[in-house]
């Protein structure tokens, strides 16, 4: 807006190390009326019903879609805000793909979790590598240190080893197998239900390196059921069901806080504010669940081989 021989009383846009800042579009529109009235001579109607005045609203909707754009191309290169082809190439960054469907969240959930894959030797390490592996969409890995077996989340660990589950389609055992080989630390053994057996790559052998059977489980899909109970009234519609389904199958599947992951604790509360926010003739009287159609439970508490999934046809509503 400026140039070495003009000057404009709209405010500029800032960059700092804090970041990109814009002006308020009430500030820039009251720069553009007072650029507007200098150039006429003054005394100038600022009603925006005058012909200046909707000239001022479109330059000053011009100005600030111009701002909205750049600040969407700063906020497209944090990975806490990207969304779109700019969180792909985040995760290109990382060699990390989107998975068909994946949503926004979901996708930085896995991205941010990848990151360990760079290391190794560390649980984080192995987990980090899984879900970088294209079709996983979610994993589990913990280990046994002692010398006799474990139980931990429903799962008996052999003594000294390692313990990898995912979720996912399509996925590609040998890459699952490497993944654990290239990140594990040395000596460890295996637990889990699938085998199979892979070569050590690594240029250093020259393509005669060590082969190793790897143990690894694939997460078993377990659906989860919702009843809901609300108040009974002329005001519930008749797609009062179809909305509530909506409603708690898209809190079940956003990658947030409230979209449950492999071997966690699923509680009936988490899905409260779903439901009652769909519209005022929701008087919410409670959510229970389960594994089965019973769903009488508050509480689920998943064993690390569950992968939760979520269906309309598990869901049901109770007039109370």
């Amino acid at each position: 807006m400026s140039s070495s021989d003009a000057t404009t009383s709209v405010p500029s846009a800032s960059l700092t190390d804090a970041g990109f800042s814009a002006p308020a579009e009430t500030d820039i529109l009251a720069g553009v009326q007072a650029d507007i009235t200098a150039a006429l001579g003054g005394n100038v109607n600022q009603a925006l019903t005058t012909p200046q005045g909707q000239l001022a609203m479109s330059e000053t909707a011009i100005i600030g879609d111009c701002l909205d754009q750049i600040l969407a191309v700063f906020n497209g290169i944090d990975p806490r805000t990207a969304s779109g082809r700019m969180q792909d190439a985040i995760g290109y960054i990382a060699f990390l793909t989107r998975n068909e469907g994946e949503t926004r969240a979901a996708f930085e959930y896995r991205r941010q979790n990848s990151v360990a894959q760079y290391s190794v030797g560390a649980n984080a390490s192995v987990l980090g590598a899984i879900l970088s592996i294209e079709g996983v969409t979610d994993a589990y890995v913990t280990d046994n240190p002692n010398g006799t077996s474990l139980l931990t989340g429903g799962i008996t660990l052999d003594p000294h080893s390692l313990y990898v589950c995912y979720t996912g389609n399509n996925v590609d055992p040998a890459a699952v197998a490497l993944a654990i080989i290239q990140r594990k630390s040395p000596g460890c053994g295996y637990t889990g239900s699938n085998s199979i057996t892979i070569q050590d790559p690594a240029a250093v052998y020259n393509g005669n390196g060590p082969k190793y059977t790897v143990k690894y489980d694939t997460a078993i899909d377990t659906p989860i059921y919702f009843n809901v109970q609300i108040v009974n009234s002329n005001a519930v519609p008749s797609t009062a069901l179809g909305q509530i389904q909506d409603a708690l199958i898209a809190a079940f599947t956003d990658g947030t806080v409230t979209q449950p992951r492999q071997g966690s604790t699923i509680l009936a509360a988490r899905y409260y504010c779903a439901v009652g926010n769909i519209a005022s003739w929701v008087q919410l009287e409670g959510i229970t669940i389960g594994t089965t159609s019973a769903a009488g439970e508050q509480r689920i508490d998943l064993n690390l081989n569950q992968a939760p999934s979520i269906s309309a046809a598990n869901i049901t509503l109770t007039l109370v």
